[in-house]
């Protein structure tokens, strides 16, 4: 059985180094895996489904897939790649099923974002990231996935384009159509408005 390396600090492998025990059934391995992606998938899901018990539930289904498909997986990607392709095709499911994917034009987002806060001088970039979620809920579905995976899961475009199946190209005119978007709802409240004006997503705090 091939040994992880750094055996004393399992979280310091590698994720194919994991992937290697989990394919010969190291059930140790998989828990680590488990550790290391559920908060992150967790957070991904949830921003796309937009209901905690079921991307719970979805998450759940990701990982029994990844350990019923172990043996499916090939170096030629990146674990990360592997599993939020599972993860993204069972939440898109979900969504046909539940008829939520819905293409909202930017007027109807207006309408639907505008959130009366008494003294936005005073916010808190805590008290501001429930606004932006609410806004990038209503983004279209594909623009979502892309913006979520950039800005809030801080993937590089060329993974992106992986997860998604579509030129690195397409990535970044969907990625910056939704930006182009939020900063349009956005605009009322400067903290988030002033990041993203500047294409610099480190600055949108949304945990």
């Amino acid at each position: 059985m091939p040994e992880i390396r750094n055996v004393k600090n399992p979280d310091r492998a590698t994720d194919k180094d994991l992937m290697e025990l989990i394919q010969a059934g190291d059930n140790k391995a998989f828990e680590e895996l488990v550790r290391r992606y559920q908060d992150r998938l967790l957070n991904f899901v949830g921003r796309i489904v937009v209901d905690q018990e079921t991307a719970e539930e979805l998450i759940q289904e990701t990982f029994l897939r990844i350990y019923n498909q172990r043996k499916s997986y090939t170096p030629t990607f990146a674990v990360s790649t592997w599993i939020y392709t599972i993860a993204l095709n069972l939440a898109r499911s979900e969504l046909r099923k539940r008829k939520l994917r819905k293409f909202i034009s930017l007027d109807y987002m207006k309408e639907e974002n505008e959130i009366e806060i008494p003294d936005k001088a005073n916010l808190t970039v805590e008290a501001l990231a429930p606004i932006l979620q609410k806004a990038i809920e209503k983004l279209p579905e594909d623009y979502k996935e892309a913006f979520i995976l950039c800005d809030i899961q801080r993937m590089p475009y060329q993974q992106i384009a992986e997860v998604l199946r579509i030129p690195v190209g397409t990535v970044k005119s969907r990625i910056n159509r939704a930006r182009a978007m939020l900063r349009d709802i956005l605009k009322p409240y400067k903290e988030i408005y002033y990041g993203l004006s500047r294409g610099i997503p480190q600055t949108i705090i949304l945990y």
